[in-house]
């Protein structure tokens, strides 16, 4: 691995620890993860779009909910069998652009002491701690779970029969 890499890996991951040290402090947590907080849920918005969950409502306000904070929301109409498991897991997809804003910002030789650079690597923490799905994330993607297996086994074994390998049960 580059030495350039590991060394952005190194900042990149500072910063996540960073942003989950400030939860002690919440007013500046809410706005040091605010960019993050508007990817996760615009991630949910728009996958509940293309999967005709018909989003209804987005926030990104801070609410007190039992002992914790919801940093933002997005109330879906339509969260059925077919599109909860996407909806629900959109956030994850937020990693890969971590990743792709990672390598490309390694690929153009930054200097991590400059002032823009921190910004970047600012950007990568955000989308890498806004890409884990809350509890309630879970909740939505879990009506969904109970077709995931049944279709990857036949998928598998429709591989199986295609790469000319033979299936034994």
């Amino acid at each position: 691995m580059e030495t350039s890499l590991v060394v952005y890996l190194a900042v990149v991951g500072g910063f996540v620890l960073l942003l989950r040290f400030l939860q002690r402090y919440l007013g500046v947590f809410f706005l040091m993860v605010l960019p993050g907080t508007i990817a996760h849920e615009l991630s949910h918005f728009l996958l509940g779009a293309l999967t005709f969950g018909r989003p209804r409502n987005f926030s990104i306000i801070p609410k007190r909910q039992g002992e914790g904070y919801v940093l933002g929301s997005v109330s879906l109409a339509n969260v059925r069998w077919y599109n909860g498991l996407f909806i629900g897991f959109a956030p994850l997809l937020l990693l890969p652009a971590a990743i792709l804003l990672i390598k490309w910002r390694v690929a153009s030789h930054p200097v991590v002491y400059f002032a823009h650079e921190l910004l970047w690597v600012y950007c990568a923490a955000n989308l890498i701690h806004g890409c884990i799905p809350s509890t309630q994330d879970i909740r939505i993607a879990a009506v969904s779970v109970w077709w995931v297996l049944p279709v990857m086994a036949v998928a598998g074994y429709f591989y199986l029969i295609q790469s000319g390998m033979s299936a034994r049960f």
